[in-house]
């Protein structure tokens, strides 16, 4: 499975993960297979990435979009793509 099949064939399933720990917005950013973006805080980051990792069977990276000023938070929309399709 190639890097971008990863992620967008197991869509469901991170929006499921995400959404189980109160993330609604959650995007991916390639060129890397596993790293994503988060509009929300989640009560427990680690148990979320934990969870992301047990999915994708690889490590996780997740961002927080919200910390970023806003012309970063246009910047990284423009380069992620939205799991919610």
């Amino acid at each position: 499975m190639d890097r971008e099949d990863l992620a967008l064939t197991r869509r469901s399933e991170i929006r499921r993960v995400a959404q189980a720990h109160g993330v609604e917005s959650i995007r991916w950013w390639p060129p890397r297979k596993a790293d994503f973006l988060i509009g929300e805080l989640p009560e427990s980051l680690r148990e979320l990435r934990t969870d992301l990792e047990r999915v994708l069977g690889c490590k996780v990276a997740i961002y927080l979009v919200d910390n970023q000023p806003e012309e970063v938070r246009r910047r990284l929309t423009a380069q992620t793509v939205d799991l919610e399709d």
